[in-house]
């Protein structure tokens, strides 16, 4: 993955943010287990038309097919949601994709939820 911008990199991260509160929200629609996915990371491309979402899921979850359903059935949604609630001239067009294993996401140091 190629380094990004600051520009993109604030993007990157407002979208990241409106789709998973989307997401844990329910606003979209789906018939997948949602509550189990999280998204770990964020690209956009340089002309800020194009982002993937790199999820981090169960390993039960983890599979191609999976990808292709969340794919199929939230791609379109979530692109008009984050339109509805991205101050930009485009909307990118989303994509989800496995979270890379060679890299180390930080966990949660102190409980939540008390």
């Amino acid at each position: 993955m190629k380094s990004m911008t600051p520009r993109q990199s604030k993007v990157a991260n407002e979208v990241q943010h409106i789709a998973a509160l989307a997401l844990v929200q329910g606003r979209i629609p789906s018939t997948l287990p949602l509550a189990r996915v999280t998204i770990v990371d964020t690209w956009i491309s340089a002309d800020l038309r194009i982002a993937r979402f790199y999820l981090l899921l169960p390993s039960d979850l983890n599979t191609p097919s999976f990808f292709t359903d969340i794919n199929a059935q939230l791609a379109k949604p979530l692109r008009k949601h984050i339109g509805a609630n991205l101050a930009t001239k485009y909307t990118p067009d989303v994509s989800f994709h496995p979270a890379e294993d060679d890299k180390s996401y930080p966990t949660a140091t102190k409980p939540l939820m008390k």
